[in-house]
């Protein structure tokens, strides 16, 4: 009967080659946001990129630091501001709790976008705004006439 350490390691070395690790490390060391991507997605992404990677090696730390290097300066500026000085210069956890904090604002924010009512288009009418829609046409072509 085999350890469950041994097991593990055993489908890591089928699964996990060195070379797909060392793949999946580059990526994970060159990450950056995209200029329209917001914390929160980014965050996601980067996690997902650790993930995909599961003998990438990295420690929390190194982890927190690739992450923190990968962002758009605005974002580094608002989670040093929120920071109260350099995000960097918080423990792993503290940074983390501060990444998330402002992530879940990012979330809070696109639920609230979501929630905004945007005009409907002509295939989304019901028959009842479809009607009204109809008649106020009908009013501009009658005022256009005059």
């Amino acid at each position: 009967m085999k350890s469950w350490d041994e097991v593990v390691e055993k489908f890591l070395k089928k699964y996990f080659p060195e070379s797909k690790t060392a793949e999946g490390k580059a990526v994970i060391s060159s990450f950056h946001q995209f200029p329209d991507e917001l914390l929160s997605e980014a965050l996601e992404r980067f996690r997902g990129l650790l993930w995909k990677t599961p003998t990438h090696g990295f420690s929390e730390p190194i982890q927190l630091n690739i992450f923190i290097d990968g962002l758009r300066p605005q974002s580094k500026q608002l989670l040093d501001a929120l920071a109260g000085g350099k995000i960097k210069m918080k423990t792993p956890k503290e940074a983390m709790d501060l990444i998330e904090s402002m992530a879940a604002s990012d979330i809070a924010i696109l639920r609230d976008r979501a929630h905004i009512p945007i005009k409907k288009s002509l295939l989304e009418l019901t028959s009842q705004d479809a009607f009204v829609e109809a008649n106020d046409f009908v009013v501009l072509m009658m005022i256009m006439m005059i």
